[in-house]
């Protein structure tokens, strides 16, 4: 294993945390325009968000396949991002730096949960 079980327990929390203030932020560009993002698509992550907060608290079974599917999502996106804003303006956008690097994270840390709860 990776990470054993108490770290993994607190990177639970965490990744948890790190989804409610990724969803606040979306709810925050429902009202304030403060990038190109159009309003509908704030407003679906505002609800990923809040799920994959629930999801990292409570792990059900369905979860670990949800969220590597927003992972290949969110590799497309923000890596397609970071992209073009190097290519373009020679600038990192670190926030989508950040999700690129805790998703993985979080998704091993779901996969060993997975691993545990089934050899139990």
């Amino acid at each position: 294993m990776i990470f054993p079980l108490k770290l993994r327990s607190t990177l639970f929390k965490l990744f948890a945390a790190l989804s409610l203030l990724a969803a606040i932020y979306h709810f925050v560009g429902l009202f304030y325009r403060f990038d190109e993002t159009p309003f509908w698509r704030h407003l679906i992550f505002v609800g990923i968000n809040l799920f994959c907060t629930y999801g990292f608290l409570k792990r059900p079974k369905y979860f670990i396949y949800l969220f590597g599917m927003l992972l290949l999502q969110q590799f497309y996106s923000h890596g397609s991002y970071l992209i073009c804003l190097w290519n373009e303006k020679r600038q990192i956008h670190w926030l989508s730096v950040i999700d690129l690097i805790m998703l993985p994270l979080a998704l091993i840390c779901l996969v060993e949960d997975r691993k545990l709860k089934l050899n139990s």
